[in-house]
C-alpha cells in the first residue's frame, strides 16, 4: 500500500471534522435545544440511552474488523457478507423487541417514535462505522474522514434550511422532527459508504456463515462488553439525571456536555487513526509504540488541557453565545466536563493501545469498576442534594475519568515499558501557565472590551495554538520521522 503521512491524514480528517461537525453541533443541535427547551433533556437522555443499547448492532465487530482489516484485509473481505446479514438481523430482533415492550408500557406515540427513530439511527451509525472500519484498517483515512461527516452536511442543509431559510420554519422544529431528518442523512450516508465499500475491495457476496458469526460474536464478546461497560460510565449520567432530577437538569447538562461532545468527536478521529496503527505496529514494529503514543500525547493532550484553561477563565463567554436560556450552574458543569475530557482523551490513546494488543479482560475489570464509580456515586450525589444536580454529575464525570485514565495509563507502562516523560509533563505545566497568563491580561486590559465575545474566543483558540507550537506540543517533523516506515505500511 502507497506509503501515507499520519500526520498529513490526521489533519485532513480534523480539518474535515472542523467545519462540518461543530456547524451541526452548534449552530443546528443547540438552535434545536433553543427552540424546543427542557423537552431536549428527554431527548438527550434517550440518545445516551440509544448510544448504550447501539451495542446489539455492533457486537465489537467494528474493532475487531479495523485490527483485522489493518494486518489481513483478505480475511476481513470474506467475513463482510456474514457481518452485514448478521446486522440485519439484529435490527429485527430491537424493532420486535421495541413492539414488546410497548405492549407493557405503552409509550405515547411521539415517545415511541422517538425511541424507534433514535435506535434505527444506531443501526445506520454501526453499519458506517462498519465500512470506515475497512478504510481505517486500509489507511484510506481521507475516505474514512469523508463518511465520518457527510450524515452531518446533510444535516445542515436539511435541519438548516427549516430553522433558517424557510419562512417560519422554526415552527416546524421538534424533537421527532430532528430525529427524523438524522435518520435520513444516516440513511443517504449508509447507502453511499456501502456503494463505496462495494468498489472499493469487491468483497465475495456470500450467504451468511453461522458458524462463522458464532465464532465471531464468542471471539467479539469482549470488544462489545468493553464498548457497553465504557458507554455506561460515560453516557449514563444524563440517564440517571433525567430519572431522578427531571428533564430540567438533564437539559442543562446536556447544554455543557454539548462542547464536550463537539470535542469527543474530534479526540474519536485521531484514535480512529490511532488503533489500525498501534496494531500494526505491534505485529510489525513494537519499538515505535512508545514514539506513537508520546507523540499522541503531547498532541491530544495539550489540546486538552488548552481546553480545561478555555473552559475555567472564558467558558461562559462561549456558553452565552450559543444558548438563550441557560443555568447559573453551567459554567461549573463545564467547567468539570473539561476535566473529564482530559482523563478521556489519555483512555482514547492509551486504550487504543491496550485494545490493539487484545487486553480486552484487563480492560473490562478497568471498565467494571468505572460504572461501579459513576453510576454509584451519580445515585447517591442526586438523590441526596437537590442543587447543583447536573454539577454533581459532572463532577462524577470528571473523577471516573481521570480514574480510568490513570489506571490504564499504569497497565500501558507495565506491558510495553512507556516511561513517565518529565520533560511532557513540565510543557504541560508550561502551557497551562502561559494560558493562565494570557486570560488573565485579557482580563484586566482593553482587549476585552474593544473585541467582541465571538472574536475573543477565535483569538483564544489561535493563542493557544501558538503556545502549543512554540512548546513543541505540535511537532510536524518529529511525528513525520517517526512515522514514514515503509515495513509498518505494507
Amino acid at each position: 500500500m502507497k506509503e501515507r503521512s499520519f500526520y498529513s491524514n490526521l489533519f485532513f480528517s480534523l480539518g474535515l471534522n472542523l467545519l462540518i461537525k461543530p456547524a451541526a453541533i452548534f449552530i443546528i443541535d443547540a438552535a434545536v435545544q433553543n427552540e424546543v427547551g427542557s423537552e431536549y433533556g428527554f431527548y438527550f437522555a434517550i440518545f445516551n440511552l440509544s448510544l448504550i443499547l447501539s451495542i446489539l448492532f455492533d457486537f465489537g465487530v467494528n474493532n475487531l474488523s479495523t485490527k483485522l482489516a489493518a494486518q489481513n484485509i483478505e480475511a476481513a473481505k470474506q467475513q463482510f457478507s456474514s457481518i452485514f446479514i448478521f446486522r440485519f438481523a439484529l435490527m429485527i430482533f430491537y424493532i420486535i423487541g421495541l413492539f414488546c415492550i410497548n405492549l407493557f408500557i405503552r409509550l405515547s406515540w411521539n415517545d415511541y417514535t422517538l425511541i424507534l427513530l433514535l435506535g434505527l439511527n444506531q443501526f445506520l451509525i454501526a453499519n458506517i462505522a462498519y465500512f470506515r472500519s475497512f478504510f481505517a484498517g486500509m489507511h484510506r483515512f481521507r475516505l474514512d474522514a469523508l463518511f465520518s461527516v457527510l450524515d452531518r452536511l446533510l444535516l445542515i442543509f436539511s435541519m438548516g434550511y427549516l430553522l433558517y431559510v424557510y419562512p417560519d420554519g422554526f415552527k416546524l422544529v421538534d424533537i421527532q422532527t430532528y430525529a427524523f431528518l438524522q435518520f435520513a442523512g444516516y440513511g443517504l450516508t449508509f447507502l453511499l459508504a456501502g456503494l463505496t465499500i462495494f468498489k472499493t475491495i469487491q468483497p465475495p457476496l456470500l450467504l451468511p456463515n453461522w458458524q462463522l458469526i458464532k465464532t465471531l460474536v464468542k471471539t467479539a464478546f469482549p470488544y462489545a462488553l468493553l464498548i457497553v461497560l465504557m458507554m455506561l460510565y460515560t453516557r449514563s449520567d444524563a440517564i440517571i439525571l433525567n430519572w431522578l432530577a427531571g428533564v430540567e437538569a438533564a437539559s442543562y447538562y446536556a447544554q455543557a456536555f454539548r462542547l464536550i461532545d463537539a470535542l469527543y468527536m474530534f479526540a474519536m478521529v485521531f484514535a480512529g487513526l490511532l488503533l489500525p496503527m498501534f496494531a500494526r505496529s505491534i505485529k510489525y514494529a513494537p519499538q515505535d509504540i512508545q514514539g506513537l503514543s508520546h507523540q499522541a500525547s503531547k498532541l491530544l493532550l495539550g489540546a486538552s488541557l488548552t481546553f480545561i484553561v478555555f473552559a475555567i477563565f472564558h467558558g461562559g463567554f462561549f456558553l452565552d453565545l450559543i444558548y438563550t436560556h441557560s443555568s447559573v450552574f453551567l459554567h461549573d458543569i463545564l467547567c468539570f466536563l473539561s476535566i473529564a475530557f482530559f482523563g478521556l482523551a489519555s483512555n482514547l490513546i492509551y486504550g487504543s493501545l491496550l485494545t490493539a494488543n487484545g487486553s480486552l479482560k484487563l480492560l473490562n475489570k478497568i471498565s467494571a469498576i468505572g460504572v461501579l464509580i459513576n453510576i454509584g456515586l451519580n445515585i447517591w450525589l442526586i438523590n441526596e442534594y437537590h442543587q447543583f444536580q447536573a454539577g454533581f454529575s459532572a463532577m462524577v464525570a470528571a473523577l471516573t475519568q481521570l480514574l480510568m485514565a490513570g489506571v490504564q495509563r499504569y497497565y500501558c507502562y507495565k506491558l510495553f515499558n512507556i516511561q513517565f516523560s518529565s520533560k511532557l509533563f513540565l510543557q504541560f505545566a508550561m502551557l497551562f501557565f502561559l494560558l493562565s497568563i494570557w486570560y488573565l491580561v485579557v482580563a484586566f486590559s482593553p482587549i476585552s472590551y474593544s473585541l467582541g465575545k465571538s472574536s475573543l474566543i477565535i483569538l483564544d483558540v489561535i493563542i493557544s495554538f501558538v503556545c502549543m507550537t512554540l512548546l513543541r506540543l505540535i511537532d510536524l517533523k518529529e511525528l513525520l520521522k517517526l512515522l514514514q516506515n515503509r515495513d509498518a505500511m505494507k
